[in-house]
């Protein structure tokens, strides 16, 4: 057998050395179980779904009305927006002073670049619910020097906190996680 041969062979579950894989776990969060944050007041809710070494799902609700006021992530720190339901607004601010305004309805994603300085405003007569997916921190947080309250993930009520480095389960909700 050649080393093409090899590379052509369709790849089987028998053929797979779990041995070498994280753990095989799946998990299901209940937002309806799950703890939040609340941010600006009680008008917004941010509920941490999960969390890995490598990315973050934040589900958040916005009464009408309620904004998350201008803030910059890192560089590194693209975000991308999915408007469950209701409406938003985006705003970023250029390097020219400008800004881009983008109206985000149900089912359309929003694309923020690392680095942006921006806002979100819930827009409309319901409330705004929205899906956050973004890469875990690896830097400092820039927001720190808008002189905004510091805030370390690690505290936040998350539903879910896989470390897929060490392969365990770091946080585990039991009210909101099941298997």
């Amino acid at each position: 057998m050649t080393d093409t041969d090899e590379a052509e062979r369709p790849l089987t579950p028998e053929a797979l050395d779990y041995t070498h894989l994280p753990d095989q776990t799946m998990y299901k969060v209940s937002l309806d179980d799950a703890s939040h944050f609340e941010q600006g007041g009680d008008d917004i809710r941010t509920y941490p779904v999960c969390i890995t070494n490598e990315f973050k799902l934040l589900y958040f609700e916005m009464d009408p009305g309620a904004v998350i006021d201008w803030h910059t992530h890192a560089p590194s720190f693209d975000e991308v927006c999915l408007c469950l339901d209701g409406a938003a607004r985006y705003t970023l601010k250029r390097e020219d002073g400008s800004e881009q305004v983008i109206r985000a309805e149900r089912l359309e994603f929003v694309y923020l670049p690392g680095g942006a300085r921006h806002k979100i405003e819930s827009v409309g007569e319901t409330s705004h619910e929205g899906l956050v997916a973004m890469p875990s921190d690896s830097v400092g947080r820039l927001e720190l020097l808008e002189g905004n309250e510091p805030y370390q993930t690690e505290d936040w009520p998350v539903a879910l906190w896989v470390d897929r480095v060490r392969d365990e389960v770091v946080t585990k909700d039991e009210n909101a996680v099941t298997e």
